[in-house]
């Protein structure tokens, strides 16, 4: 149930943290740019609920230029014949009065004076407008903890499956005389820097079952060990954690075997993940068609 509550906090932090500082920093940078007062409408927009705020922005907005100068990017309007920073001529004029007109115009609009004919390249260059990115912004606050609430929905479904599972600690000397395992154990030898693991699939009772045989041949002396079983939808491995301890009374260098066992009613088979004093490890898995786990008890010498 932990991963679960890490979603369930997730969910919570995204819907009030993650989303009001990106509708923050988009109000603020966007505002800056329109030559709005950016504090004033970052605060409506993150601090009015439901995201009326922000939605109050998007709509005032409409009536603040969204425009900048080719040149050196300062806020123009669509009134602005040169830009009032870089002196770029932006647009046509009247040659009367001075209005902004459109090449193909034949007479003003403002002074009715007759207009020459002006060629489309005269000499300016339009202002570049600003994509207007409203609607996807507010379609990604929306879908966000939307996708985050389907995410807990299906890792609490994963994880109200039942599930059980054993783990043992076992000795090399535990599987003498069994043929495969001790061929398998000199194999290991020889990359004593990684873990190997054999694992037996099968289905029983309409349940998932997969054992495991872990081998470590670096593992020296005593040993403390957690196994964590699959987390849901956020995990599908098996973690086997190992953490070499001193000071305690040693069980003996030839206890570098694992076995668990783990049944479910869930599809699929977990993978594998181990890790040794906080570092995961490469680990080598062989499928095999016996069961490694429960085999030793019947080879154990008298």
């Amino acid at each position: 149930m932990a991963a679960f509550s890490i979603v369930n906090v997730l969910i919570v932090m995204t819907i009030f943290v993650a989303i009001p500082v990106l509708i923050g920093v988009y109000v603020y940078r966007d505002a800056t740019q329109r030559g709005m007062n950016a504090l004033l409408w970052v605060l409506i927009a993150v601090l009015v609920p439901s995201l009326v705020g922000l939605i109050i922005y998007l709509i005032v907005r409409i009536n603040y230029s969204n425009l900048k100068c080719p040149n050196c990017a300062a806020a123009v309007t669509e009134q602005f014949v040169v830009c009032p920073k870089c002196g770029t001529k932006l647009q046509e004029s009247c040659p009367s009065c001075g209005n902004p007109i459109e090449p193909d115009w034949s007479v003003c609009p403002r002074c009715a004076a007759k207009l020459p004919v002006y060629d489309h390249d005269n000499g300016y260059t339009p202002p570049i407008r600003k994509k207007n990115l409203s609607l996807g912004i507010i379609v990604l606050i929306l879908l966000i903890p939307f996708f985050l609430i389907l995410l807990a929905a299906f890792n609490a479904a994963s994880i109200g499956t039942s599930m059980s599972y054993s783990t043992e600690s076992l000795s090399v000397e535990d599987f003498a005389g069994h043929q495969k395992i001790e061929a398998w154990l000199e194999k290991c030898d020889e990359e004593p820097l990684k873990a190997h693991a054999l694992r037996y699939n099968t289905e029983e009772y309409g349940r998932t079952m997969t054992r495991y045989l872990i081998y470590l041949p670096s593992l020296d002396g005593t040993a403390s060990m957690e196994t964590i079983h699959p987390r849901g939808f956020l995990s599908r491995n098996l973690e086997i954690r190992i953490q070499e301890v001193s000071n305690q009374f040693n069980i003996g260098e030839n206890y570098k075997l694992v076995s668990i066992s783990y049944s479910t009613n869930a599809k699929g088979h977990p993978g594998l993940n181990v890790f040794v004093n906080g570092q995961k490890m490469s680990c080598e898995i062989t499928d095999i068609d016996y069961n490694p786990t429960i085999t030793y008890r019947f080879l154990q010498k008298p």
